[in-house]
């Protein structure tokens, strides 16, 4: 076989090299575009609003995105951005094809979405609405949402719709304003760690999902909760709220959209193959939905901002 010396290709006219680089480059794209064709298909990405910390969020939702990719027989990847604005960037720069937020988030970015091809998800109890709740120690001496001003209150995450901005709208109501009359307040994720505060007496009152109390406070309740049963009570309650978004950005494909949805809308409590995936994500199903379900969050949603 005939060797060519290290300097060969140096000595070749330019016009020469030029030509075998480009061959060069067009024999490589042939084959990244025969290895894409014949390879596995590009996963399907899916945003997740981060209602604690982005780990938490993760394992949550992995085994909705591994249920999803079986039934697609395509790969489902999970997006979980740090804060809003990033999640913001991802949908308007078409980083990712679907969305799973709260009904505030998506009224703000309704827009961008495919609006004649939504989901909202269920709770566990099977609703489409829910609220959230103001909960006290069952032995505190408050009685009333009146009575919290002057106190330490520990709210959901900064762009949670039950337990930090209902909430806080409650409290207005109420006539208190949280940054002027509480003694302090600071926002944390899950609503078990917002419960345990309460409970060891870290903070005189906390917000948390309705369907999480029942779960934490009620007797045979999950083995898992740190609370004893009946430990807690709720001091009061905000206007009921529509349940989380699933959404397609506009341009995805809409036979795309529909086999993710039929995935979606065919997940049940009744089947025991899809139990732990509902656990997981602490939703108890999706249903369609229509733009016009989410219009009573309009009318204050710039308080999201």
């Amino acid at each position: 076989m005939q060797r060519y010396p290290a300097s060969f290709l140096l000595r070749l006219p330019r016009q020469g090299l030029r030509s075998i680089l480009t061959t060069l480059l067009l024999l490589l794209s042939l084959a990244q575009t025969g290895q894409a064709a014949t390879g596995k298909p590009r996963p399907v990405q899916i945003a997740i609003t981060p209602c604690t910390d982005i780990l938490k969020t993760f394992k949550e939702y992995q085994p909705l995105a591994t249920y999803l990719a079986r039934q697609l027989h395509q790969p489902v990847k999970l997006v979980i951005p740090k804060d809003f604005p990033e999640f913001e960037r991802l949908i308007t720069e078409g980083g990712v094809e679907f969305a799973f937020q709260a009904p505030h988030t998506y009224v703000r970015l309704a827009h961008l979405y495919n609006r004649e091809m939504l989901l909202k998800a269920l709770t566990p109890e099977g609703a489409t609405k829910h609220r959230g709740v103001l909960i006290v120690r069952k032995d505190s001496p408050l009685q009333r949402v009146e009575d919290l001003k002057g106190k330490y209150v520990i709210f959901g995450a900064e762009n949670d719709m039950a337990k930090n901005l209902s909430a806080k709208r409650l409290l207005a109501a109420r006539g208190i304003d949280p940054d002027k009359d509480l003694r302090g307040y600071k926002h944390d994720g899950s609503c078990e760690s917002i419960a345990l505060n309460v409970f060891l007496k870290t903070a005189d009152a906390g917000a948390i999902c309705d369907y999480s109390f029942k779960n934490i406070n009620e007797p045979g309740n999950d083995a898992e909760s740190e609370i004893p049963p009946k430990q807690l009570r709720i001091l009061g309650q905000t206007e009921e709220i529509p349940t989380w978004v699933f959404a397609a950005r506009t341009g995805v494909d809409a036979k795309l959209i529909a086999r993710i949805n039929e995935a979606l809308t065919a997940l049940s409590p009744k089947n025991n193959n899809h139990e732990e995936i509902l656990e997981s994500a602490e939703v108890g199903g999706f249903v369609k939905a229509k733009d016009s379900d989410f219009d009573e969050i309009r009318k204050f949603v710039p308080m999201a901002r």
